[in-house]
C-alpha cells in the first residue's frame, strides 16, 4: 500500500513539474495577447524626408494616431508611400513601445532626363521616372541622349523603344548608380546611348569618357576617377577607358 501511495505521490509531482510551467507560459502569452489590444499608435515620426512632408508620407502609409501598434501593417504600409510617393525610393518602418511608429525614408535624387515629343522626363539612379520638368528645372541635370522613352508615367521605371532585353536601362542605371554613389552629380552633363555596349559622356565641361570593353561600370568608374586625378584643369580631351585592365587612352582635343 505504500508503494502504491509513493508512486501516485511521484506521478503526480511529475505532472505538477509539467502543468506549472505550462500554465505560466499561457498566462504570459494570454497577458501580452490583452496588453497588445490596448496598446495604441500615440506618435508618429518620419525622418530622411525633404522633397514630401511628414504628413504626405504618414497620409501615403495608412497609418493613424489610435492604430494597434502590434497589428501596423508594415507591409502595406511601405508598399502605400512607395506607390503614391515617387519621390521615395526606400523606407523603413519600425515600432517602439509605449506607441510609437517611426518612418526611415531614402528620397530619389533627380539625376537626369530624357526628352521625347518636346517633354522632357526626370529619373533618378534606378531610372524610376520622377516628374516632368522644364528647362530650368533641368538645367543642372544629365541630359541622356541616344535613346527614346516609351509612355513614361510617373513612379514607373523608364522603357525605352528598341530595347526590348532591358540593356539600355540597365546600362543607364549602372552609370547614374555610380554618378550618385561617387558625388559626380552636377560634373556629368550628358550621356549618349545610342550605342548602349559603349556609352559616352561628356564630365566636367573638358572630357568626352568613352566607356565600353568587358570592364564593369564600376572598373571603368574607377579608371576615370584614376586618371583624372592626373590631368590638370587646363587639359581638355577624350578619355577612352574600353581597353581592359588598368588601360586609359587619353587624347587631346
Amino acid at each position: 500500500m505504500a508503494k502504491l501511495t509513493d508512486s501516485l505521490r511521484r506521478k503526480a509531482s511529475r505532472r505538477a513539474a509539467v502543468i506549472g510551467p505550462a500554465k505560466f507560459l499561457l498566462g504570459c502569452v494570454v497577458l501580452i495577447f490583452l496588453v497588445s489590444i490596448f496598446i495604441q499608435v500615440g506618435e508618429i515620426r518620419v525622418t530622411g524626408n525633404s522633397h514630401y512632408t511628414a504628413d504626405e508620407i504618414i497620409q501615403a502609409a495608412g497609418v493613424e494616431e489610435g492604430d494597434n501598434l502590434f497589428f501596423v501593417n508594415r507591409f502595406a504600409a511601405v508598399s502605400g508611400i512607395l506607390a503614391k510617393l515617387p519621390y521615395v525610393e526606400s523606407v523603413s518602418v519600425t515600432t517602439q513601445l509605449p506607441g510609437t511608429v517611426i518612418f526611415e525614408v531614402v528620397e530619389s535624387q533627380a539625376l537626369a532626363w530624357v526628352e521625347i515629343d518636346g517633354q522632357r522626363w526626370v529619373v533618378d539612379r534606378n531610372c524610376k521616372v520622377l516628374t516632368q520638368g522644364d528647362a530650368a528645372s533641368t538645367a543642372d541635370l544629365i541630359q541622356v541622349t541616344g535613346i527614346t522613352p516609351v509612355n513614361p508615367a510617373v513612379g514607373d521605371t523608364l522603357v525605352v523603344e528598341g530595347d526590348s532585353s532591358g540593356a539600355a536601362v540597365a546600362v543607364l542605371e549602372e552609370l547614374l548608380d555610380q554618378i550618385q554613389r561617387r558625388g559626380f552629380a552636377g560634373m556629368a552633363a550628358s550621356i549618349e546611348l545610342s550605342d548602349s555596349a559603349s556609352p559616352v559622356m561628356e564630365f566636367l565641361d573638358r572630357y568626352t569618357v568613352l566607356f565600353g570593353g568587358e570592364e564593369s561600370i564600376n572598373y571603368q568608374f574607377g579608371k576615370l576617377v584614376s586618371a583624372v586625378s592626373q590631368l590638370t584643369v587646363s587639359d581638355r580631351g577624350t578619355i577612352d577607358l574600353s581597353g581592359a585592365g588598368e588601360t586609359v587612352v587619353f587624347t587631346p582635343f
